[in-house]
């Protein structure tokens, strides 16, 4: 079976889940993501918010632009989250006017 290769992102994102998912386990969330558990592991340990980076600098700056990418998504969510509220708010409202 031939090995499947996961891009740094998508490696960034899956440890980024499990750290901000509390109480979730490594296997639930391997699970989800159709990856193998030591898998998971094994990138938490190199991408994860506990591992020692060897240069200092770059990975400062790679964490805080990791940092402001996921803001930006969680950003861009919500603001979807928001224009369907407002949708169907409307909707509604609409609908109620008798």
């Amino acid at each position: 079976m031939p090995r499947k290769t996961y891009t740094e992102e998508f490696k960034r994102d899956a440890v980024a889940l499990y750290e901000n998912s509390a109480g979730t386990s490594i296997q639930k969330i391997a699970n989800d993501l159709g990856i193998n558990r030591m898998t998971l592991k094994n990138w938490i340990t190199k991408y994860g918010a506990n591992s020692t980076p060897h240069g200092a600098n770059t990975a400062t700056a790679l964490s805080e632009a990791e940092r402001i990418r996921q803001l930006e998504k969680e950003n861009a969510l919500l603001r979807e989250e928001r224009d369907i509220l407002r949708k169907a708010a409307k909707y509604f409202a609409e609908e109620t006017n008798w």
